[in-house]
């Protein structure tokens, strides 16, 4: 099933050049990736074959997650480095994730800091793609009324593991006016809970005493909150009395999902904004949508360098999902520096939806959920 729709202000054409020309250059000898180069040679793709999404999944398949997790070079194109040298200016940072199921995967999203989002084209090859999905993340949150020039408790992973820091960069410069930042480490918390299963519950009372320590001293100075679905529910006291004794304004969460109930006590209970990203490093963040349900069901949606679809068959990722229809959820990546045909997000399960509102013009997954295997346990992040 083609899961593209027509949208009403960028048209399919330039969707379609810009995802052929970043697959062109992501399987040129020249200026590729070693990863896209050798997937073509296998699977006998030539420039000029892949248009669209679904083209993408159907000429090379779904990639392994063990390939992100070799050199950086690897899955990196070679435009990327020689697009860097071009000016002072540029970056290639380093992203990699949680590593809570296996050892971090790794990309890069290309940086460029000078450029302000508002008018910024995501299907332009040069702009680079960290401030697109930076812009795209704003207008989400622009669409949630959510306010700006507010002061800011942060409670996300910043170290090397996550992209959590250039996050905080941006929300630095386009955001709020001032950030407290509490850091996470997914990372110690999985190594801590395979030796004692009460060691999340413990990190959690660190994070408690650390944010309580915190909103004393800067207790009406904070205006918004974010951080992630799991921690808004284990802290929603604190949270509540901030609402209600403090000067909160608004939450953003992102990380695992966020409940149903904990989505319906925000918007009832506290009666406050509240804007969520849903997704993976390796990809960015896809947005909730801004329109209610009665169901207080959690949208989300991709930004434009970026899909998604479900598939009823890990083992056969043909077997895609209808509108309606719940299967696991699988990303894929489009942009000069790093092309992701699909990636099976294994124990993501979620059902497929249409696109609506200001994401009219693709299709987006409904409450997506971890579901967790034999011994496996939620992390606190």
């Amino acid at each position: 099933m083609i899961t593209e729709t027509k949208s009403e202000t960028t048209s399919k054409n330039q969707i379609s050049d810009f995802i052929e020309e970043c697959v062109n250059i992501a399987i040129d000898e020249e200026y590729g990736s070693p990863m896209m180069i050798n997937l073509a040679k296998n699977k006998n793709v030539k420039k000029g074959d892949v248009r669209n999404w679904v083209e993408l999944t159907e000429f090379f398949g779904d990639v392994k997650p063990d390939e992100f997790r070799k050199s950086i070079y690897h899955t990196t194109t070679k435009w990327a480095f020689k697009w860097a040298k071009k000016s002072r200016h540029r970056a290639t940072p380093l992203v990699e994730t949680g590593g809570t199921t296996g050892k971090p995967k790794k990309t890069v999203f290309l940086e460029d800091m000078t450029l302000l989002p508002g008018e910024l084209d995501p299907y332009d090859i040069e702009l680079p793609t960290f401030p697109v999905a930076s812009q795209a993340a704003l207008r989400m949150i622009d669409a949630h009324k959510i306010p700006r020039g507010l002061n800011v408790l942060s409670m996300l992973p910043t170290g090397p593991h996550m992209a959590g820091k250039w996050v905080v960069k941006y929300w630095d410069r386009d955001m709020e006016s001032m950030i407290y930042h509490i850091d996470l480490d997914p990372r110690f918390i999985k190594v801590s809970m395979m030796k004692d299963p009460n060691a999340a519950k413990l990190y959690l009372e660190n994070m408690n005493f650390q944010v309580q320590n915190l909103i004393e001293q800067e207790f009406s100075n904070i205006g918004i909150v974010i951080t992630t679905g799991v921690i808004v529910e284990k802290m929603y006291p604190i949270i509540k009395k901030m609402k209600e004794h403090g000067n909160l304004k608004a939450i953003i969460h992102g990380g695992v999902p966020m409940s149903q109930e904990t989505h319906r006590l925000v918007k009832e209970e506290l009666k406050l904004p509240l804007a969520g990203y849903y997704g993976q490093s390796l990809f960015g963040p896809t947005m909730q949508t801004e329109l209610p349900n009665e169901n207080y069901d959690l949208d989300y949606y991709p930004w434009e360098r970026m899909n998604m679809f479900v598939t009823k068959d890990e083992n056969d990722i043909s077997q895609r999902g209808s509108y309606g229809e719940e299967g696991t959820v699988v990303s894929q990546r489009v942009s000069p520096e790093c092309v992701i045909p699909a990636l099976i997000q294994h124990g993501d399960y979620g059902e497929l939806i249409k696109g609506k509102g200001i994401y009219g013009n693709r299709d987006g997954i409904r409450n997506p959920r971890r579901i967790l295997k034999k011994d496996e346990q939620l992390g606190v992040y």
